[in-house]
C-alpha cells in the first residue's frame, strides 16, 4: 500500500481522515486482487476462433 501517494504522505492530523485513506487504499488492493484472481480462474485456455469478415 505504499504506492498510494496521498496515503503515503498524508499530512492530515485528523485520525478519521487518515483512517479513511488507509481503508480506501486497502479496498483498491482487494479489488485489484479479486480482478486478477477472476481473470486467472475464468479465462479460456484457448480462445474460440471465428471466421473473419471480408
Amino acid at each position: 500500500m505504499n504506492g498510494y501517494g496521498r496515503a503515503r504522505r498524508c499530512t492530515d492530523r485528523d485520525g478519521q481522515i487518515v483512517d479513511f485513506y488507509l481503508y480506501l487504499a486497502a479496498a483498491f488492493v482487494a479489488v485489484r486482487q479479486l480482478i486478477q484472481r477472476a481473470r486467472k480462474r475464468y479465462r479460456w485456455d484457448i480462445r474460440p476462433t471465428t471466421k473473419r469478415l471480408k
